[in-house]
């Protein structure tokens, strides 16, 4: 089987004046990673004027194995990464290509739940600029061939960093360079110039956001509420094409491109549970192997290639409905899920749920 680029991404986030962000980061990745994620766990935080980063291949687990000893802080943001590439070449899933991603000199960092199409426009011109991807590095693909790949999430810690050395604001900054991609993605920024705020610009991904009076968190997916359920007292999941500004307790949102909206298709209801059950029945059983089931048998759900070409660059994807229909279908007692540890990109015991047609 050949793998197409996917790279789909949990995320989270605290920011507060009253506890020790670390823990409930960790909590909440852990509490999200089984469904798509845990083959590489990063975590940041502003502690003492200074970001902190720490970066493992693996689920939390592994992560909190090699780092006994995290620094304390009122302000972090936490990643757990998949793609699909990591199935077939362990040797793509690295620390290096784990997030979140340092700029250049390793002031400020950014990560990213998405896959930018377009990616390599920018990698060749920031190269030429001299800029250095940690994340490059090469394999050898089913016929034998080296392969140099990079993580496209990285250009936006270079792309930022350009714009902000030449004088641009950080939200005209942020608009400037997602204006310029196509694909999926919600980038978060921590950044020492601003202590007490967390950017996010999310296209159209899920995303969802918690507050009370001195604190607000976000997360990829309501899994991850998990840890800060009892300390929240606001939860939603706010538009798509927003750029959000998070300080304690406060969630500031704006329109990320206005000149722009979010892909609006919405798939038929019956044939896409259909294909969800076909997919099952072959053997695809989780969120990830699904989506790209769907990735082959797009005319199943009347689209053609052109089209589904078009949705990718548009940003849209089916990750999210996917696994509400999941959900769905198993609050039906159609299906089960099971949590179950699989080896994926080099890890032996990577948690993943793992979804079953009840017999009957």
């Amino acid at each position: 089987m050949t793998y197409k680029v996917l790279t789909v991404c949990h995320l989270a986030g605290f920011i507060t004046k009253e506890k020790n962000v670390v823990p409930f980061i960790l909590n909440s990745l852990e509490a999200q990673e089984a469904i798509i994620g845990g083959q590489a766990t990063g975590l940041a935080v502003l502690a003492n004027s200074t970001v902190r980063l720490a970066k493992t291949i693996g689920p939390v687990r592994d992560f909190r194995d090699q780092n006994k000893e995290l620094p304390v802080a009122s302000i972090g943001i936490g990643h757990t990464r998949y793609a699909l590439k990591n199935l077939l070449y362990a040797e793509t899933n690295s620390t290096e290509k784990s997030h979140p991603f340092w700029d250049s000199k390793k002031q400020f960092v950014t990560m990213h739940n998405g896959t930018i199409t377009n990616y390599q426009l920018f990698v060749h011109e920031l190269e030429k600029k001299g800029y250095s991807f940690r994340s490059k590095s090469s394999y050898r693909n089913e016929n034998d061939e080296e392969v140099v790949d990079y993580c496209d999430s990285e250009i936006f810690s270079f792309l930022l960093e350009e714009a902000l050395k030449a004088g641009t604001t950080i939200k005209t900054a942020i608009r400037e360079i997602c204006r310029q991609f196509e694909g999926q993605f919600a980038f978060v920024i921590l950044h020492p110039a601003y202590p007490e705020t967390i950017f996010i610009a999310n296209w159209a991904q899920p995303l969802f956001i918690g507050t009370n009076t001195e604190s607000s968190f976000f997360t990829s997916f309501l899994e991850g509420f998990e840890p800060v359920e009892q300390i929240l007292n606001r939860k939603f999941a706010p538009q798509k094409n927003a750029l959000i500004t998070l300080t304690p307790g406060k969630a500031v949102i704006e329109t990320l491109l206005p000149e722009r909206s979010p892909p609006a298709y919405e798939p038929e209801g019956v044939a896409f549970e259909a294909l969800i059950l076909k997919a099952l029945r072959e053997n695809h059983n989780d969120l990830g192997r699904i989506y790209y089931y769907f990735k082959t048998a797009y005319n199943e759900l009347g689209l053609s290639e052109e089209q589904l070409t078009a949705l990718d660059k548009q940003g849209f994807t089916f990750s999210p409905l996917i696994y509400a229909t999941l959900q769905r279908l198993e609050q039906q007692g159609i299906i089960y899920r099971k949590k179950e540890l699989v080896w994926e990109g080099g890890v032996s015991h990577t948690p993943r749920f793992r979804f079953y047609l009840k017999e009957g």
